[in-house]
């Protein structure tokens, strides 16, 4: 049995202000290197065998201090990067809803006919996502592994592992440091154990 726990990033300047991140390079915030930090300090977990990480900065600086708690090296992977969000990136959802409510509701409702110039397919984020996911629990069998990862990329993840229509990853809540736990079984049939959980961030110190 190998064992994905599978972390959002901690808030950003562009998560509080509702702007779409995608592949720009935002840093955590102060309050998200706080949640970091919480983080690093309370996940329970007694050890884990590697720490991946997408290769953006927010990402990145959401593993360092699990890193540090378990003298590990983080992984930076561009493949577990969020949705290309193409000429909506850094806009604000406000904005692009106002210039163009039915790409936007598409967005919500239908994300695979999405009019979102020069960005990534929902179908096409899927299969880069999930299918680094199975790479890396292959490569890490027998394993507890954690990725740092964004919010529509473990949306786009679950809905792989439940058989669920891409449409429906919206319904997925995903807050910054959200904690998912994974487990897959050695012949690949994967389980969700956690989902969402954020019971870090109130944690006094549950070492």
């Amino acid at each position: 049995m190998t064992e994905i726990i599978i972390i959002r990033h901690g808030e950003t300047e562009w998560n509080k202000t509702g702007r779409f991140q995608g592949h720009s390079d935002v840093p955590l915030s102060a309050e998200g290197r706080a949640q970091a930090a919480a983080l690093g300090k309370n996940l329970v977990v007694d050890h884990v065998d590697a720490i991946y990480a997408s290769d953006l900065t927010r990402a990145m600086e959401t593993a360092a201090p699990l890193a540090q708690r378990f003298g590990l090296e983080v992984i930076s992977d561009p493949l577990l990067r969020e949705l290309n969000f193409g000429s909506w990136e850094g806009r604000n959802f406000n904005d692009v809803n106002a210039e163009n409510p039915n790409a936007m509701k598409n967005f919500y409702t239908d994300p695979e006919q999405a009019d979102i110039p020069e960005s990534e397919p929902f179908p096409e984020f899927q299969r880069r996502v999930a299918g680094r996911v199975r790479e890396i629990v292959a490569q890490e069998r027998g394993k507890r592994i954690v990725i740092v990862s964004h919010g529509a990329s473990i949306r786009i993840l679950f809905a792989d592992i439940l058989s669920m229509p891409i449409r429906s990853i919206w319904h997925v809540s995903q807050l910054n440091t959200a904690v998912n736990k994974i487990r897959f079984e050695d012949d690949g049939f994967a389980v969700v154990t956690l989902m969402n959980d954020t019971s870090h961030l109130r944690a006094e110190d549950v070492q």
